[in-house]
């Protein structure tokens, strides 16, 4: 509509005398600008591209033919580049006293504790206890990877005797 209006105006532009009336219908406009906002309101939607999503959850991605709703991304694909790097192992004999398998590491982005023999209990902020401990038993193990991954301290302690743990944190 706007296009049109423009066309009438430069149309006039060559009139130098007389009366020339224009009818607008602003109930129409009143009505696009109504329905453009509501579009706006319930999302936008983003076809093949590329770019860096603020106020929401991604921060840098591809989306591809992705709809987002008041920062959830919904019906698409986040294709996200991995993070690559090395493993460092550790063991642990577990006694009755608390003991370290691996300090606290503020870049992990994966870990692996797997209790080998005996029972445990382990802790991801550095002081384990029979009371508040995670139990492994022997053959078990626990896997932190993807959004949550502790940073702190990996403790064991087991309530009688010893347990072998064996860890994997990259």
């Amino acid at each position: 509509m706007g296009r049109q209006l423009n066309k009438i105006i430069e149309g006039l532009a060559g009139v130098t005398s007389g009366t020339s009336t224009i009818n607008v219908n602003l109930d129409a406009i009143e009505a696009l600008l109504t329905t453009l906002q509501a579009d706006v309101a319930d999302g936008l939607v983003v076809t093949n591209g590329t770019g860096v999503l603020t106020g929401g959850t991604l921060t840098t991605g591809t989306l591809a033919s992705a709809t987002l709703t008041a920062g959830t991304l919904t019906n698409g694909t986040v294709n996200a580049t991995p993070t690559r790097g090395t493993t460092t192992t550790g063991t642990l004999t577990a006694g009755t006293t608390n003991g370290t398998l691996f300090t606290s590491n503020a870049s992990r982005n994966y870990l692996l504790v797997q209790c080998t023999s005996g029972t445990a209990f382990i802790d991801t902020n550095g002081t384990a206890s029979t009371a508040n401990g995670i139990q492994l038993t022997s053959g078990q193990g626990i896997t932190f990877e993807g959004s949550f991954v502790p940073t702190g301290a990996i403790a064991g302690i087991t309530s009688t005797g010893t347990a072998q743990l064996i860890g994997r944190q990259g």
